[in-house]
């Protein structure tokens, strides 16, 4: 056993993706925009035409509202335990792995096996973790 925020820095590197995702977003759209290659209409609903660079950078922001969320309950959830097994802890941390790894290959090469693959482990380590969670509050 393990103490009960340790579960917090796994979240926290979570979060610090997303604020970079956010940057590496805005950089991306300014960029585009100063080039020409993005009309100033195209912010009022984010509709129409835009560079495959803002649009990847734009989805893999998205990306980190779906799934993670999920995870976020489960950190609040684990929060509330004085302790935590080592294996909560692992898990928690292969989650937030999967997270970045899932971004990197979106933003680099977006070879869509692999962050399938990624994406399917993530999924993975969050029904474990939802059936430990769920045996851990039922005893």
């Amino acid at each position: 056993m393990v103490e009960g925020y340790l579960v917090t820095y796994p979240a926290f590197a979570l979060i610090f993706l997303t604020l970079f995702l956010y940057v590496k977003n805005r950089i991306d759209a300014k960029s585009a925009y100063q080039s020409k290659e993005l009309e100033p209409s195209y912010f009022k609903t984010y509709q129409g035409k835009a560079p495959h660079y803002v649009e990847t950078s734009r989805q893999t922001l998205k990306n980190q509202f779906e799934l993670p969320v999920i995870f976020y309950f489960y950190i609040l959830l684990l929060m509330n335990f004085e302790t935590i097994s080592i294996l909560e802890l692992i898990l928690c941390w292969l989650f937030s792995i999967s997270r970045y790894l899932h971004a990197y290959i979106r933003l680099s090469s977006n070879h869509v096996p692999y962050r399938a693959m990624i994406f399917t482990f993530g999924v993975f380590i969050i029904c474990i973790l939802s059936i430990d969670i769920l045996i851990t509050i039922s005893i």
